[in-house]
């Protein structure tokens, strides 16, 4: 799997906020991250789930290895102006959010809850 590939892979991770590791390590604490910034974290993860879903078909049709490669530079491009335009957020920043949320459970169930309150408004928000 390239390296283009997983990150990619790791998008969607931030999508389910899902168990698995990345190699991304937290560069702030995890409780030193305002709500303000999950919620901008959130809004990037939607955004970015639906480019993922619009850019995968296209990606896993392409049989020629060069090809794909530069589809999914192109995805991670599209991804990556999404994540600003979106949030605010600098694509580091939500890599690091997305480190610290896949290390550390209690900022997951944050970012979790706070999924929830988006996708059921009847969900108390983050406090």
């Amino acid at each position: 799997m390239t390296r283009s590939l997983r990150r990619l892979a790791a998008l969607l991770v931030a999508i389910a906020i899902a168990g698995t590791m990345l190699a991304a390590t937290p560069q702030v604490a995890a409780e030193e991250y305002s709500d303000a910034t999950l919620e901008a974290f959130v809004t990037a993860s939607f955004e970015t789930s639906r480019l993922i879903e619009a850019w995968r078909p296209h990606i896993e049709a392409e049989s020629d290895e060069d090809a794909r490669n530069a589809l999914i530079l192109e995805a991670e491009a599209d991804v990556a102006r999404a994540i600003k335009r979106a949030s605010g957020l600098s694509v580091d920043e939500y890599y690091a959010i997305l480190g610290a949320a896949l290390a550390d459970e209690t900022l997951r169930a944050r970012i979790q809850r706070m999924v929830s309150a988006r996708q059921n408004p009847s969900v108390p928000r983050a406090e």
